[in-house]
C-alpha cells in the first residue's frame, strides 16, 4: 500500500471538549478527572498524577475519554496533539482541546496521528491558521482540514516506535544530566570547604 494524503476529517470525528463552566473545582471526593492544558506535554503525554478531579455537574452527557483518543490543544501558542492511555479513572477534557477520535484503527493509529500533528509542517499550519491576536485559537474546521500523510498500518507503527524511543533516550539523557550536575555540586562542596 501507497502513502495517501489525507484530512483529518476524512479518518476522524472531531469534538470540543466538555463545556464547563468557570474554573474547574477540585474535589478530593470527585469520581471525574478534568484534564486541562496544563497537564499535558507533547513529549510525555497526559499528567495523570495531577489532573484534577472533580464531581461534573450539568446536565449533558459527558463524553468520557477513552485509550486512543487524541486530545488537541486549540487555545494557546502550544497546538500539540496528545494520544490518551488508558484513563486511571473517568475522565473528561476541558473545553480548550478538541477530542478526536480515530474511526478506523487498521487505516491511522491514534499514535501515529498524534505524533504527525506535532510535526512541524503541521505546527507550521496551525501557526498560520490560528485566529485571534491575544490568545489565538484554532477553529474546528482548520483542524478538520489538517493534511496528513499515512503510510501502511506497519510503517505507522515504525515511525511510533522511533519516535517513543527517541523520547525514552532524551528522558535518559535528561536524568544522566541531572545526575552529573548532583555529582558536580558534592565534588565542589567537598573541595571548597
Amino acid at each position: 500500500m501507497h502513502s495517501e494524503w489525507v484530512q483529518l476529517k476524512d479518518i476522524a470525528s472531531v469534538k470540543a471538549g466538555h463545556p464547563i463552566r468557570g474554573a474547574v473545582t477540585s474535589d478530593t471526593n470527585g469520581d471525574v478527572a478534568v484534564v486541562q492544558i496544563k497537564n499535558v506535554q507533547a513529549e510525555t503525554g497526559i499528567d495523570w498524577p495531577v489532573v484534577t478531579r472533580t464531581i461534573l455537574e450539568g446536565r449533558r452527557a459527558p463524553d468520557w475519554l477513552e485509550a486512543g483518543d487524541i486530545l488537541f490543544s486549540a487555545r494557546g501558542h502550544r497546538n500539540i496533539a496528545v494520544c490518551v492511555n488508558e484513563p486511571p479513572l473517568k475522565a473528561v477534557c476541558s473545553p480548550h482541546f478538541f477530542l478526536i477520535r480515530i474511526r478506523n484503527e487498521k487505516q491511522a493509529l491514534p499514535e501515529f496521528v498524534a505524533w504527525q500533528m506535532n510535526l512541524p509542517q503541521s505546527q507550521t499550519y496551525f501557526a498560520q491558521s490560528a485566529t485571534g491576536s491575544f490568545i489565538t485559537s484554532i477553529r474546528r474546521q482548520v483542524l478538520e482540514k489538517t493534511r496528513l500523510l499515512l503510510p501502511s498500518i506497519e510503517k505507522q507503527r515504525l515511525l511510533v516506535r522511533f519516535s517513543q524511543a527517541a523520547q525514552h533516550e532524551k528522558e535518559l539523557m535528561k536524568r544522566l544530566m541531572e545526575n552529573r550536575r548532583q555529582e558536580l555540586n558534592i565534588v565542589a562542596t567537598k573541595l571548597l570547604t
